[in-house]
């Protein structure tokens, strides 16, 4: 089944990139609970948000929609992407909310993927951060949004990025390190 599913997803995704809408919107109402699911995950700690589930995935499918020419590689480079339009949505909402108000209130991020601490962190600090190691390197921000950001499995990095898992994990130690340091210095001062 899962099989057939990731051969109908990239046949829909080839169809979009080609113009078809009606093969867009057959792909969303495909995998809808599959981004319902990583909006819940993205979600789930996220304090005081406007923002429902619901909400969030279809503000995401508002901003893939207006995408021109991705070269979708398949369900997990769709899902990947999903979740960063995602994250990005997060962000923008957290700082228009912080902006809005007099007192701030930091916004966090819980994880619960294994080998993660389940400490809250500052959502802002962390997008400071990103941006900081993307300059650096771009692979390992892009492996950490991926892993952290959309819940994938190494493997399931490697797939999406066309590297070996062993340098998925490598990436993602070495990116995990920089940034819990980055994120200690920006929070100390």
């Amino acid at each position: 089944m899962a099989d057939t599913d990731g051969l109908e997803t990239k046949r829909l995704l080839a169809a979009w990139r080609d113009g078809d809408l009606a093969a867009r919107d057959q792909l969303f109402t495909l995998l809808y609970s599959e981004l319902n699911q990583v909006s819940a995950a993205l979600l789930r700690a996220e304090r005081n948000s406007s923002l429902a589930t619901g909400d969030l995935v279809n503000e995401a499918v508002m901003r893939l929609i207006q995408l021109d020419q991705i070269e979708w590689a398949d369900k997990t480079h769709f899902l990947a992407l999903s979740a960063r339009a995602m994250r990005r949505i997060l962000i923008d909402n957290a700082r228009k909310k912080l902006s809005d108000k007099r007192r701030h209130q930091k916004v966090t991020l819980v994880t619960r993927l294994p080998g993660i601490a389940a400490d809250r962190i500052d959502f802002d600090v962390l997008e400071k951060a990103l941006i900081r190691l993307a300059a650096i390197d771009r692979e390992k921000a892009d492996i950490v949004e991926l892993r952290y950001f959309g819940g994938m499995s190494h493997q399931e990095i490697a797939e999406v990025t066309g590297t070996s898992e062993s340098t998925v994990k490598r990436g993602w130690r070495a990116a995990r390190a920089w940034l819990l340091d980055a994120m200690a210095t920006d929070e100390r001062g």
